[in-house]
């Protein structure tokens, strides 16, 4: 999937940005930027895009984005509502790894550090006790000035390295590709499969919205995003079916409809494949944790 690029506003009082927002919903873009970024969801729920990876999202998640890693957080259709009881609210630090200076994060001490910030070009999740050390530290950062604001920063990536509370988004070969010109096109598709997934959704639909034919189409699609207009599809509609397995009380028939498939025991296969248990076996296993 194509990203558009972001350019991040300088701030002359500050060496990097942290950002407490409230929002009806979440609106940007499928874009990337070259700031490394820490994302907390304070309130909201959706599906996080990050890379090749798509996920539901919730209150309390907490995710560390490696520099010109594409991503987007879209909030589900109740936020697009009007409804004044839900917020999206989200806590952002956002910082460039020259931000101390070129060199700084090579020195020895700071190893650990360096090696966070490679593995962020995955994409990082983290949960437990280092999620919550780190919240804390975030909030406080929120109203810390001077060197204080430099030592917060210090302090919530030593946090992330404790690498039992982390897992990684993206599959080891999900390749960037960025082209600037094919952004508008993709995000298109992008914003179209977001809002009609539950649909019946036909590839002459997307090809046209991309103004190509396809066949042209599905190349493209290919080689931006290594997987298949229907692949990536299937992706969307199972993350949706999991998040309804969890919270609705609908059967797997009715949950098979509201995702989008026409067949029933084609859901279960697509589902297997991906999950690597059946909707059922899903369902039981989460409702019994």
């Amino acid at each position: 999937m194509k990203p558009q690029k972001e350019y991040l506003s300088a701030n002359i009082m500050h060496s990097f940005r942290v950002k407490h927002t409230v929002l009806p919903f979440m609106d940007s873009l499928w874009h990337y930027h070259p700031d490394f970024e820490l994302i907390y969801t304070v309130q909201g729920s959706g599906k996080r895009f990050v890379g090749d990876s798509i996920e539901n999202f919730y209150p309390g998640d907490l995710v560390f984005l490696g520099a010109n890693l594409p991503h987007v957080w879209k909030n589900d259709e109740m936020y697009h509502q009007g409804n004044k009881n839900l917020n999206a609210e989200v806590i952002v630090i956002q910082f460039k790894k020259e931000v101390f200076g070129a060199g700084f994060f090579l020195m020895p001490e700071l190893n650990e550090i360096n090696q966070l910030l490679v593995l962020s070009q995955r994409g990082i999740k983290i949960t437990g006790e280092t999620k919550e050390r780190i919240v804390s530290e975030m909030w406080k950062i929120l109203n810390l000035k001077g060197i204080r604001r430099i030592s917060g920063l210090l302090t919530i990536l030593d946090l992330m390295t404790r690498k039992q509370d982390q897992s990684l988004l993206i599959s080891p070969s999900y390749k960037k590709v960025f082209n600037d010109g094919a952004s508008e096109k993709l995000n298109k598709v992008f914003d179209y499969v977001a809002t009609n997934f539950q649909s019946n959704i036909k590839l002459d639909e997307v090809a046209d919205i991309a103004s190509m034919s396809k066949t042209a189409f599905c190349r493209f699609f290919k080689s931006r995003t290594t997987k298949t207009f229907q692949e990536y599809l299937t992706d969307v509609r199972i993350s949706y079916a999991c998040e309804l397995l969890m919270e609705a009380d609908l059967n797997i028939t009715q949950i098979s409809e509201k995702c989008g498939f026409n067949s029933h025991s084609f859901f279960n296969r697509q589902f297997k494949a991906l999950k690597g248990e059946t909707p059922s076996a899903y369902s039981h296993r989460y409702r019994q944790i």
